[in-house]
């Protein structure tokens, strides 16, 4: 969890299966001052074996982030368009930092994306995600 001495900007990083973290693990660093939520114990686990601080599980039944930390921009990495709507709920009750969405998987339009929250949709084939962390 983040600490109120903090003061240096954190981004917010969703990852929302096992899967994805697969997918996107080559270009997790511990350098990045990132703060990880993920819905799947699994994935908590994993990230937290391998040294990341900041990790924290989202619950069936939870209404916001207790972060307690400035967050300047969130990556919500998505698997399944329905999967991603209670994330973008808990995110929006949490933080007013703009919200990119990256997905592999085309098919929705934009606007829906912003409908639930998103300022920014990014559709991509690539693996190579790092860009997102700077």
């Amino acid at each position: 969890m983040c600490t109120q001495e903090r003061q240096k900007d954190t981004t917010l990083v969703c990852i929302p299966s096992y899967e994805v973290l697969q997918e996107i693990e080559g270009c997790l660093n511990l350098s990045h001052d990132c703060f990880f939520v993920s819905p799947i114990p699994q994935v908590v686990e994993i990230l937290k074996g391998r040294g990341f601080q900041r990790v924290m599980g989202l619950g069936v039944n939870e209404e916001f982030l207790d972060h307690r930390c400035h967050i300047h921009k969130v990556i919500v990495f998505e698997n399944h368009f329905f999967d991603t709507l209670p994330m973008m709920r808990i995110i929006q009750n949490s933080t007013s930092a703009p919200i990119i969405v990256v997905t592999m998987t085309p098919g929705y339009p934009v606007r829906l994306y912003q409908s639930i929250g998103a300022r920014y949709v990014v559709f991509t084939k690539s693996r190579n995600v790092s860009c997102f962390f700077n």
